[in-house]
């Protein structure tokens, strides 16, 4: 019998990762406000505050900080983990949709199975997913851009991707257009890189039967947020 008074929800939760460098937590406070945002969404209450939790972390280590609110529970965890050391991401079109209007397309839920379903449908390093329309939302677990002459591209959120911290730390300190994009987009583009919090900006090299040079946005966007992780501008 279950116990009293306590209720299963399944995948009912949101989460936030952020990336330590050497014991330094990266994007606090935008971090934070995601989280309450999807928090938000879901009609969940932020109990605890994971950023005055930051002096805990093990001096001088890298890796992943986990935030997760669920309906019952809010806890945190570090995992040991060395920096992506690829240069470049291949990508690919998996079979699976996102829903545009759907909380685990808009926001990091527990609800993860669409995502690593598609990561494990393609045999590159990243998925491409659109929504019910065909259009482009993102990577499984990434945002994505791509460049098509003098202009820098990527989904709109009501596409159905996700308001990632390093998506609006470049919306911030480029010209990019959002909008609504069919997959044929990606035919015309000269070079795509993805980001999150872990890989920062990461090119992709090969999208399909075609191969991409790092190319000149994607290596100054990965050069800038570099220096902003080492001159502390990115721990917010």
């Amino acid at each position: 019998m279950p116990e009293k008074g306590r209720a299963f929800f399944p995948g009912f939760g949101v989460f936030e990762t952020l990336r330590v460098e050497q014991g330094l937590p990266q994007f606090v406070e935008e971090h934070w406000r995601a989280l309450g945002e999807a928090a938000d969404a879901l009609g969940l209450c932020r109990k605890v505050d994971f950023r005055i939790r930051a002096p805990g972390l093990p001096l001088g280590e890298t890796g992943r900080w986990r935030w997760v609110v669920t309906w019952e529970d809010q806890w945190e965890s570090f995992t040991k983990e060395k920096p992506p050391a690829r240069r470049a991401f291949s990508l690919e079109p998996a079979p699976q949709r996102v829903g545009s209007e759907n909380w685990d397309a808009r926001f990091k839920t527990l609800s993860y199975l669409t995502r690593w379903q598609a990561r494990k449908s393609v045999t590159a390093d990243e998925a491409l997913l659109c929504n019910e329309r065909g259009e482009i939302a993102s990577g499984a677990c990434s945002n994505l851009f791509w460049v098509c002459g003098k202009s820098i591209y990527t989904p709109a959120r009501e596409v159905g991707c996700r308001a990632g911290v390093v998506r609006d730390w470049i919306l911030g300190r480029a010209r990019v257009v959002e909008g609504r994009f069919p997959l044929t987009a990606l035919e015309e583009a000269e070079e795509i890189f993805l980001t999150n919090s872990w890989i920062g900006v990461m090119p992709v090299h090969r999208y399909l039967e075609r191969s991409f040079p790092i190319g000149p946005v994607s290596r100054r966007l990965r050069k800038e947020l570099q220096r902003a992780r080492r001159g502390g501008i990115a721990r917010g």
